[in-house]
């Protein structure tokens, strides 16, 4: 009988285990998935002087800062694809299917989307592989851009010389977005970085400069509520409003307006 009794209450015990930790338990029995094409590239920790433009209305004012890469990371070959948003979209992780141009298909970049379009792929794709996907900080980006290398105001002025020799004005011809790997590689096998797709990164741009040289975390940044601009990095820099997905005319760039804004993704590792 007290066998009995014993046999119930650890039968109980355990039911009531399994109730309160079902949904750790059931996803640990979940297969992840990957995601199709995604290729990442290993970066390794590092310092680097990272210079930044900064509006002017009469000259060009640059600020350089210390940046330090504490911890290893990856960061996607190439940017997301139509492919590869199309995918979180039939999966129920983006809220709608990729609208292109006539002359693009799914190995082009996606573009059109809004920053919280892209923060929203990441959460998709984390949930989906169980591992820590974001969208890289400006710093991040910039470090993979450059190789690890200073970005220095001779950096920006010869992308930015060779951004105008190429017509691409607020009166010059619209740059089309070409099949992902067509704008070549960085030193560390990183595609695409000053292609004609401009990226989202996770960085703000505060409405004081001394707000947006505070070290601000990647948790911090990660609040969908903290600012109303986030930074888009390519051939130049510029600050977008976090809902606009494409930028023809305007004064949101340092030199000249976004033609098309994509992402790429990063991974946290450990």
């Amino acid at each position: 009988m007290l066998r009995t009794v014993v046999s119930l209450i650890a039968a109980l015990g355990l039911g009531v285990f399994l109730a309160l930790n079902w949904a750790a338990i059931s996803n640990l029995w979940t297969p992840k998935r990957q995601l199709a094409g995604l290729e990442m590239v290993d970066i390794k920790p590092g310092n680097f002087n990272l210079t930044i433009l900064l509006p002017n209305a009469i000259t060009r004012e640059y600020f350089t800062k210390l940046v330090s890469i504490k911890k290893p990371f990856q960061i996607s070959r190439y940017e997301i694809t139509v492919d590869q948003w199309n995918l979180c979209f039939e999966d129920g992780g983006c809220p709608r299917k990729a609208k292109l141009r006539r002359y693009q298909n799914g190995e082009h970049p996606m573009t059109r989307i809004s920053w919280f379009d892209a923060y929203g792929f990441t959460k998709w794709l984390s949930e989906i592989t169980g591992e820590n996907y974001r969208l890289p900080t400006e710093e991040e980006w910039s470090y993979v851009a450059g190789s690890g290398k200073d970005i220095t105001e001779l950096t920006i002025e010869d992308l930015i010389q060779k951004r105008q020799m190429a017509g691409t004005t607020p009166l010059g011809r619209f740059k089309k977005t070409r099949k992902f790997g067509a704008f070549g590689k960085t030193e560390w096998s990183v595609s695409d970085m000053t292609g004609t797709v401009w990226e989202w990164t996770l960085t703000c741009k505060f409405g004081s400069d001394e707000e947006s040289r505070k070290p601000w975390t990647v948790e911090q940044l990660s609040d969908v509520n903290l600012c109303p601009n986030r930074i888009v990095q390519g051939e130049e820099r510029a600050h977008v409003p976090f809902f606009v997905n494409e930028v023809f005319t305007g004064g949101c760039g340092t030199g000249t307006p976004v033609d098309h804004i994509g992402f790429r993704v990063l991974k946290e590792l450990g």
